[in-house]
């Protein structure tokens, strides 16, 4: 026996059906869409992002590679060259000449007052700080100059009135009172320093050298931030 033409479980059949394929349409065209606004700009745009990404987080890796490849020659090279003048030291200490100077050596040994100081080492004594560096200063340096960039406050609470470096010496005077909005987020405010950001731009000539962050505390007492030897060499080198 067939249903009457107005069965209305008929209809509601039919009615589900055609309900069901206009959903899967909705979404067929949904997810059509979706893929072709990816396709057209967000997804080409993300994945370039990411890429550019990789590729210079590559870049980074091998350029460390290179600089402790060419860190560890400079080591070997420095320590050869100290091998062979202790060799050459030990060769004059038993010289005859050597023994035949020993009473000048002793009766002159003891410097004379107002002796220069020798270069490469800084007065300045070293204090307790919180800092960080943006721009790390333990790479090997093939510009001319460099710009050290980061944030520091000294622990007993006093205020940093003027930053600079000093390398072997030389002087360069930067930059503070930067905003940080980040780091007194994660601190918690710094009366003395509220804007404990700086940046100190200094010559990097070719050779090695003694490199001294160095803060200047009220009432006007300087010290030192932090300290490392650097190494500069020549572009292409």
């Amino acid at each position: 026996m067939n249903p009457a033409p107005d069965d209305p479980n008929l209809r509601i059949a039919a009615l589900t059906a055609e309900i069901d394929d206009v959903k899967r349409r909705e979404a067929a065209f949904r997810a059509k869409m979706v893929n072709e606004f990816l396709d057209r700009g967000e997804r080409n745009s993300y994945l370039h992002v990411l890429r550019e990404e990789l590729a210079g987080l590559l870049r980074r890796q091998q350029e460390a590679f290179a600089d402790m490849e060419l860190f560890t020659r400079m080591l070997e090279a420095e320590g050869q060259e100290k091998a062979a003048l202790e060799v050459e030291l030990e060769g004059i200490r038993r010289s005859w000449l050597w023994r035949l100077c020993a009473p000048l050596r002793a009766s002159g040994s003891s410097p004379r007052a107002g002796s220069p100081v020798p270069p490469g080492g800084s007065p300045v004594k070293g204090g307790v700080f919180t800092y960080y560096l943006h721009t790390s200063p333990f790479r090997i340096y093939r510009e001319p100059t460099f710009t050290l960039r980061g944030w520091a406050w000294p622990q007993d609470g006093r205020a940093v009135s003027a930053i600079r470096v000093d390398l072997d010496g030389r002087l360069f005077v930067g930059r503070h009172g930067l905003e940080e909005p980040e780091v007194i987020e994660r601190h918690g405010p710094q009366p003395a320093n509220p804007r404990p950001g700086f940046e100190v731009t200094f010559e990097t000539p070719p050779g090695r050298h003694l490199l001294s962050l160095e803060a200047q505390l009220e009432p006007s007492e300087w010290r030192s931030i932090m300290k490392t030897s650097i190494w500069c060499v020549p572009p292409g080198a």
